[in-house]
């Protein structure tokens, strides 16, 4: 009788049989920073959209730039987005008030369109639908070619007074003019402020423009009256936190809490 063969266990590597504990969460440790007038915690924060430059938007910029020039009677000498920075911190100083700074930043708006042009929407789209058609055709056009200046954003929907809503709003995820701008006066004077007015004197469509200070982003309300000055909140923010001038003015004034935006 033969002996029973027994087959030979098969080879087990050592590393099958070492025992694995189980693998611990890494601790996490949320960072904060602060570039706004308030601290935001940076998984909150939200970084700027990026915006894919289009075919049109240096003939853009140089023609909104070429305005703005005119009207201040100074150039940059830097190329680009820096320099009409540069001028609109120019333009904030060449007036003698906030009111002559929003004069003519409206000028310049009005600059850049055909003069019949404004006139032939006010009088023919502009009442059609109780103002709903031309603020919806706004809001597509401002999302559209107006991407170069502030960034990404995207057209949404506002609640209007009559108790509709429309899709007549334009969102800003991070502004770049303010960004860059560095400045609540000059987000203010040279560019919300004129823009309501112009939007709603020369094209017959009222406008809401509802910056964030801390996020930077921006929400436009075409179809909806702004709020009287006194009562908006916006023209009593006081400076960001990354504002060259309150940065000096808190080297000098240690320890004191900043008020309203000297500029806004």
């Amino acid at each position: 009788m033969k002996p029973l063969v027994l087959p030979s266990p098969l080879p087990t590597s050592p590393f099958s049989l070492r025992h694995r504990p189980p693998r611990r969460a890494s601790p996490r440790f949320p960072t904060r920073f602060s570039l706004h007038s308030k601290t935001i915690a940076a998984d909150d924060a939200a970084p700027r959209a990026e915006y894919k430059p289009g075919v049109f938007d240096d003939l853009f910029l140089n023609l909104f730039r070429s305005k703005m020039v005119k009207e201040v009677g100074w150039d940059s000498e830097k190329p680009g987005y820096d320099g009409l920075i540069e001028v609109a911190h120019r333009l904030m100083m060449k007036g003698s008030s906030n009111s002559d700074t929003r004069d003519a930043a409206v000028r310049i708006l009005r600059a850049l369109f055909p003069p019949f042009l404004l006139d032939l929407y006010q009088l023919l789209i502009a009442p059609i639908g109780e103002g709903k058609l031309a603020a919806v055709m706004v809001a597509r056009v401002t999302a559209l070619t107006c991407q170069w200046l502030m960034g990404k954003c995207t057209v949404n929907s506002v609640d209007l007074l009559d108790g509709t809503s429309c899709q007549s709003g334009v969102f800003v995820e991070r502004c770049k003019y303010l960004e860059e701008s560095k400045c609540v006066g000059i987000c203010v004077n040279t560019c919300k402020l004129p823009t309501q007015s112009f939007f709603k004197d020369y094209m017959g469509v009222p406008l809401l423009m509802e910056p964030n200070f801390e996020d930077y982003s921006c929400q436009f309300k075409f179809g909806v009256h702004p709020p009287q000055p006194q009562e908006d909140a916006a023209l009593k923010e006081p400076c960001l936190e990354i504002c060259p001038n309150a940065i000096r003015r808190r080297e000098v004034v240690q320890n004191t809490e900043l008020a309203q935006c000297p500029k806004a």
